[in-house]
């Protein structure tokens, strides 16, 4: 079952992006090799771009359908994951890539493709 509205997943998008930026500019600033800190902090700005034109509520535009939106997630996600055991990435970079690659994906995993409203009916019953 999906548990996860539309809606829900854009405000995540947000502050998933924030995480990717914020993350390894407090968490590892320094860190080698010098792409630890700029793969999440490209990725982060992207999520917003593409977030602000992806055909759900808490957009600007609805120019990207809701599935390429989440096939976008699902490989953002996949590649954080693969980054993190073949990337050259070590200790606490290491483990945010990991567990930043996992939760986009899990909430990906989780969010229905229906509209808002199809979905507040189907949880209804």
């Amino acid at each position: 079952m999906r548990l996860v509205s539309p809606t829900v997943h854009g405000v995540i998008d947000y502050l998933a992006a924030a995480a990717l930026i914020l993350g390894p500019l407090l968490l590892f600033p320094s860190a080698t090799p010098d792409y630890a800190v700029m793969i999440p902090i490209a990725a982060g700005v992207a999520l917003i771009a593409y977030s602000l034109i992806t055909d759900y509520v808490p957009s600007v535009r609805r120019i990207i359908p809701f599935p390429v939106h989440l096939a976008i997630d699902l490989t953002a996600g996949a590649v954080f994951v693969v980054l993190a055991f073949f990337g050259g990435l070590f200790g606490l970079v290491q483990l945010f890539y990991l567990v930043m690659g996992v939760a986009v994906m899990a909430v990906v995993l989780t969010t229905s493709q229906e509209s808002d409203e199809t979905f507040a009916q189907y949880t209804a019953e």
